[in-house]
């Protein structure tokens, strides 16, 4: 008799070992990498109750209470913190409350990622502060960007540069400190158009060390010149232009062995901040920059704060702790305070960031744990700190900007769109000024 070949069971059986293998891979989390960022499986997602999410509040606020003690201010944990009992920002205030009188200039610097890149959230903060305190001109700029179009109050046109910068430095020359330093390629060229009402009075020109003489050729207003450069130092400023008002400006040279870093457009007095953005930094790069590039480019600019904004790159899916992003910046606060001195330092902290979670969005599990270390290290260091996260509103503030009636936020749940940058620059300054009111109040009522 001839044996049945029949395999009508075996795609069951197929299906029931796939089935079986889907059910024991949902019970485990594997690391995102070897899933290439999918979503963790789990075949019961449709029937399964979301988990509950741990309440990450009570991460943040730990020991709120001990810290008010010794600390300005306490009772508004979305104001700024001042984690030195000395309080090095009142003199940061102080010099905005007289800059008008005085006719001198306050300068911040603000170093970041791509959360303010292209002068996002800044352009509000600056707009604002030089509305109620004085100013003229976005500050410094770089020879060119990736994201000059990002800008919304200058416009930039600029060709015939080699970019060295963090990522692609191999002659390691002395990155400045936006992190870049530039080349000219036969011909390089790089024209501003300011575009705010009140136009800046002054260009700056800054570059590296020189051992000839050399000149550039400039452009103000359509009149053409040539300027003479100074280049014995490391970094030198070279005054192009001042006095009238800037309604466009051009640089043009041919010597590519110059090294450019950038130029400020600005005026006589008033407030400054200078966006020091660079997508993709978790902290660790920004230690590339040389204190002596610090303490040079600061005898020029003279910094009243230093801004560190940084921790979204260092995020790792459900951590809860991040040792290495402490070293780093451990590493970089102490390098900052050699290269600028006793300038007040405010670390500011991680914004929200939405993941996937069972098929829904919902805030990233480590932010909160990250922005408690963030807050940590600026309670060691004793200096000033920010907890943007809050202040935006907390958990599930991205999906809310995303999803909600007003976008306000990319699709990646990561980034902002125009409208959220300004509302997060809007933002700033108002807990600036809340935070400095709150400070003099205090200051003269315990006189």
């Amino acid at each position: 008799m001839k044996k049945s070949n029949n395999k009508i069971g075996q795609p069951l059986i197929l299906v029931s070992y796939v089935i079986v293998l889907l059910f024991i891979l949902s019970l485990f989390k594997l690391p995102i990498g070897i899933l290439n960022g999918l979503d963790r499986i789990d075949i019961l997602a449709d029937i399964r109750k979301d988990e509950p999410k741990p309440v990450p509040q009570k991460v943040i606020s730990k020991n709120t209470a001990t810290l008010a003690k010794n600390t300005s201010p306490s009772m508004d944990s979305t104001l700024i913190i001042d984690f030195d009992s000395t309080f090095p920002l009142k003199h940061f205030y102080q010099k905005l409350d007289s800059v008008k009188l005085t006719g001198k200039k306050v300068r911040i610097a603000y170093f970041g990622d791509s959360f303010v890149e292209g002068d996002e959230v800044t352009d509000e903060l600056r707009l604002q502060l030089q509305n109620l305190f004085g100013g003229n001109g976005i500050g410094f700029l770089p020879m060119q960007s990736n994201v000059a179009s990002l800008y919304t109050q200058v416009r930039i046109n600029s060709s015939g540069w080699i970019d060295y910068n963090f990522r692609d430095n191999p002659y390691k020359f002395p990155l400045g400190l936006s992190g870049h330093v530039f080349h000219p390629f036969r011909n390089g060229e790089a024209d501003y158009f300011p575009k705010t009402n009140n136009l800046p009075t002054e260009v700056k020109l800054y570059t590296g060390r020189m051992f000839n003489y050399t000149v550039v050729f400039t452009s103000t207003n359509g009149k053409s010149g040539v300027a003479a450069l100074n280049t014995d130092k490391l970094i030198n400023e070279t005054v192009l232009s001042k006095g009238s008002a800037i309604k466009s400006f051009k640089i043009t040279t041919t010597n590519e062995d110059i090294p450019f870093y950038g130029v400020s457009l600005e005026g006589a007095k008033g407030v400054y901040l200078d966006n020091y953005s660079f997508r993709g930094n978790n902290s660790i790069l920004a230690q590339q920059i040389s204190t002596d590039v610090m303490a040079q480019l600061n005898s020029y600019l003279h910094y009243d704060l230093i801004i560190v904004h940084y921790g979204l790159n260092a995020l790792e899916h459900d951590k809860q702790k991040s040792p290495w992003f402490e070293n780093s910046m451990n590493t970089l606060i102490k390098n900052i305070r050699k290269g600028f001195g006793n300038v007040p330092i405010l670390l500011v902290s991680t914004s929200d960031l939405g993941y996937k979670y069972n098929g829904k969005y919902a805030t990233e599990k480590a932010v909160p744990y990250m922005v408690a270390t963030q807050k940590e290290i600026a309670r060691s260091h004793k200096v000033a700190f920010w907890n943007l996260y809050e202040a935006m509103g907390g958990e599930n503030t991205m999906v809310n900007w995303v999803e909600g009636d007003t976008v306000l936020a990319a699709k990646d749940y990561t980034h902002l769109n125009t409208k959220g940058a300004k509302r997060v620059g809007d933002l700033f300054f108002n807990k600036l000024m809340a935070s400095k009111n709150y400070y003099q109040q205090q200051t003269s009522t315990n006189k």
